[in-house]
C-alpha cells in the first residue's frame, strides 16, 4: 500500500494541512521555514507508534493554539491506497468503496491518545488496524544536511546523515516488521557479537580471583550493533583507479550525500519484490552540496528508486524542480500563526502539462520557492524592476530576502503561462506590461489573456472600461499620465500594472529630451553624436524622433521604432537619475509606488 494523502490538525507549524501525496514520487517545495521538514517529522512520528508525550512535544507554540479551549485535539490522519489483495482483506472493516482507507491518531492537550478510521470504525478496531498499518509499512527518514556541527560532533553532518541512513536500513526500529535485509544483518551480526562477548567475559573471569573486584563475577555488556556499524563505515576506504585510498569520512560532503542515494537505490531494488510496495523513503534536501549537473543526474536515480519504493522528497533546488514532472510538485506556503493549506493534485491535460513544463525551467522554477513573483516582459524591464525594488528593500537583491522573485517572460505572449504556473503553485503573481499589451493592436489585447488566468477574472464591464480607456488618444504627457492612473486603478484588483507607454518611453519621460540627449551624447554614454542630439531636441518633431530612436512606440502605441536601447541601459539610466534627484518624478512615481506596495504586502521574511 502507499500513502496518498496526509491531513494534519494543530501540530508543529500547521494549523491545518491537507496534502495529496503521489503514490510513486512526490516533490515538496516552498520558501524557507514553510514547514517542509515538519511534514516529514509528523509522518515519522505517525509511523513510530508515538506516546502521548511524544505527540505533546509536537504541539504548536502559536498564539492561535494558546487561545483554543482545553478540549482541543491535535491529529494526524493518513490515507492509504494501492492496497494488495491480502491488505484489502486485513483492512476490510475500514475499506471504502473507492479502495482507500484512512487511519487517524488524535492527541488531547494532556497527551491522551485516541484513534479513528474510515467507515466509522469503533475505537478498538481503529487502534488494532492502526497498529497493523504501521507494522506493515516501512517509513525511513533521511534528514537534511544542516550547516554546522551538532552536539559537538566532529564529523560533518553529511557523514552523520550517511550513518543514520545505513542504520535505518539495516537495524530494525519502531513498530514496523523487520525487512529481509534487516533480518539478514541481525542473523550475521549475532555470532560476531556472541564471540566478542565470550572472549571478553572469559578474559574478565581469568583475572577475577587475582584482582580486588567487589563483585563475585564480572561480565561484559556490548553496545548496540549500530556502534560497530558506524565504526566500519567511518573506516571504509574508497579506492580510485590510480590506487589513492581515501576514507569515506574524509570524502567531500557531496560524495557522502550521493552515497545516501546509492544505499536507497540498492535497498529499494532488493526489497521491492517483497517489501518495496510498503516502503517509503522521506528524503530531505537530497541536492545538498551537489553541483547542478550532479543534481540532474541525481534526479534520474530518484526516479529509479521510485520504481520500487514510494518517495517523498523536500527540496530547495530549482534545478530539481525543473527535473520532474510538474504534476509531481507540491508547494507549502509560508504563513504566520499556523499554516492553513490544502494541496490537491491538479487535474491537467497532456497539453497543459507540456506547456507548463516548458515554462517551469530552472530559472522560472524559482517562483515555487517565492512568496510572490513579479512577471515582466523583457530583460530591460527585469533590470529596472530589480533596481527599483532595491530602493524599498534597503539593498540590491533585498527583495529576495522577502521572498519576492522577478521573472522575465520573454514577451507578453508567454506571460500568461507564467501567471498560470504561479497560480498552479499558489504563488501570488504580479504582471508589469507595456501599454501595447492593453491597447488594441492587430485585433489583440494580450494583457487580457494574462488577466484571464486569474482565479477571480475581471467582469465584462471592467474589460470594456479598460478597452475604452486604453484606446483614447492623448496629445500631451499630462493627459497620458491621467489615463495611466485610470486604467491602472481598474487593473489593481488583478495585480497588474501597465506603463504609460513602454520602458523606453518611461526613460524619456523621466529625463526629458534635453537631459537624456545630454546623458547619451558625446559627454555621456557617447551613443549619440552632436547632430543626433540637436535633431532629437529640436521642435516640433524632435521628441517623436528621439522616442522612435530609443525604441518606444509612444503614449498612443502608434510610433515605429527605429532603434533599440541595449537591455542593461534603462536600469542604469534610472539609477543615475535617482542618485542625482533622490525621489521619482511624475513619470517614474506610479510604477515605483506600485512596486513599493508589493514590498509592503510581503514584509514577512522567509529567512
Amino acid at each position: 500500500m502507499r500513502v496518498i494523502r496526509v491531513e494534519v490538525e494543530r501540530l508543529l507549524g500547521y494549523q491545518s494541512l491537507r496534502m495529496d501525496i503521489d503514490p510513486k514520487l512526490q516533490l515538496v517545495a516552498g520558501p524557507n521555514n514553510a514547514g517542509k521538514s515538519s511534514l516529514i517529522r509528523i509522518l515519522e512520528t505517525y509511523f513510530s507508534d508515538p506516546t502521548g508525550d511524544e505527540l505533546i512535544a509536537l504541539k504548536p507554540l502559536n498564539e492561535y493554539y494558546a487561545n483554543l479551549g482545553s478540549r482541543t485535539l491535535s491529529s494526524i490522519q493518513v490515507w492509504f491506497g494501492d492496497l494488495s489483495t491480502s491488505e484489502q482483506q486485513t483492512f476490510s472493516p475500514i475499506l471504502r468503496q473507492d479502495g482507500l482507507i484512512w487511519l487517524s491518531i488524535r492527541c488531547s492537550r494532556s497527551g491522551t491518545l485516541s484513534f479513528k478510521a474510515s467507515r466509522n470504525a469503533n475505537a478498538e478496531t481503529s487502534l488494532r488496524l492502526y497498529k497493523a498499518a504501521i507494522e506493515a509499512f516501512r517509513f525511513v527518514k533521511i534528514p537534511s544536511v544542516r550547516v554546522g556541527n551538532v552536539g559537538g560532533k566532529e564529523e560533518p553532518e553529511s557523514l552523520e546523515r550517511l550513518l543514520d541512513t545505513l542504520e535505518a536500513i539495516l537495524i530494525r526500529s519502531g513498530a514496523s516488521r523487520s525487512t529481509a535485509l534487516q533480518q539478514e544483518f541481525a542473523a550475521k551480526i549475532a555470532p560476531l557479537e556472541a564471540l566478542v562477548k565470550t572472549v571478553l567475559d572469559d578474559s574478565a573471569a581469568a583475572i577475577a580471583s587475582e584482582l580486588p573486584f567487589r563483585e563475585q563475577t564480572v561480565t561484559i555488556d556490548l553496545p548496540e550493533s549500530r556502534h560497530a556499524l558506524r565504526g566500519m563505515l567511518e573506516s571504509a576506504v574508497i579506492k580510485s583507479r590510480d590506487a589513492i585510498d581515501v576514507p569515506i569520512s574524509e570524502r567531500g560532503t557531496g560524495f557522502q550525500s550521493a552515497l545516501v542515494l546509492g544505499i536507497l537505490r540498492y535497498v529499494a531494488s532488493r526489497e521491492g519484490s517483497q517489501h518495496g510496495h510498503n516502503l517509503m523513503f522521506a528524503i530531505e534536501e537530497p541536492e545538498a552540496f551537489l553541483h547542478p549537473q550532479t543534481q540532474r543526474a541525481m534526479a534520474k536515480i530518484i526516479r529509479d528508486i521510485a520504481d520500487d519504493a514510494q518517495l517523498l522528497v523536500t527540496t530547495h533546488s530549482a534545478v530539481l524542480v525543473d527535473s520532474f514532472e510538474i504534476e509531481r510538485i507540491a508547494r507549502i506556503p509560508l504563513q504566520t500563526d499556523g499554516t492553513v493549506h490544502t494541496w490537491v493534485k491538479p487535474v491537467l491535460t497532456p497539453t497543459d502539462v507540456g506547456r507548463l513544463s516548458r515554462y517551469c525551467n530552472a530559472a522560472n522554477s524559482e517562483l515555487v520557492f517565492a512568496n510572490a513573483v513579479i512577471v515582466v516582459e523583457g530583460e530591460g524591464d527585469f533590470s529596472l524592476v530589480e533596481k527599483l525594488l532595491a530602493r524599498h528593500c534597503g539593498a540590491p537583491g533585498g527583495h529576495y530576502g522577502l521572498g519576492i522573485t522577478v521573472i522575465e517572460s520573454g514577451g507578453i505572449d508567454t506571460m500568461k503561462y507564467l501567471v498560470q504556473l504561479a497560480h498552479l503553485f499558489g504563488v501570488r503573481s504580479y504582471a508589469l506590461t507595456d501599454k501595447d499589451g492593453l491597447k488594441k493592436r492587430n485585433g489583440k489585447r494580450k494583457l487580457l489573456d494574462v488577466l484571464a488566468q486569474r482565479e477571480i477574472k475581471p467582469a465584462d464591464e471592467i474589460l470594456q472600461q479598460l478597452r475604452t480607456e486604453a484606446d483614447q488618444p492623448h496629445a500631451t504627457f499630462p493627459a497620458a499620465l491621467e489615463s495611466q492612473a485610470r486604467f491602472n486603478a481598474l487593473l489593481a484588483p488583478f495585480d497588474a500594472f501597465t506603463l504609460n507607454s513602454d520602458l523606453e518611453g518611461l526613460i524619456l519621460e523621466t529625463y526629458g529630451d534635453a537631459a537624456l540627449a545630454e546623458k547619451l551624447g558625446p559627454e555621456g554614454a557617447n551613443l549619440l553624436g552632436d547632430p543626433e542630439v540637436e535633431t532629437f531636441t529640436t521642435p516640433p518633431d524632435g521628441y517623436t524622433k528621439f522616442s522612435a530612436w530609443l525604441g518606444s512606440k509612444g503614449w498612443n502605441c502608434d510610433g515605429k521604432a527605429t532603434n533599440k536601447l541595449v537591455p542593461h541601459l534603462p536600469a542604469l539610466l534610472i539609477e543615475d537619475w535617482l542618485r542625482v534627484n533622490g525621489e521619482p518624478n511624475s513619470a517614474l512615481k506610479p510604477v515605483d509606488d506600485w512596486l513599493k506596495q508589493i514590498v509592503d504586502t510581503h514584509q514577512q521574511t522567509p529567512l
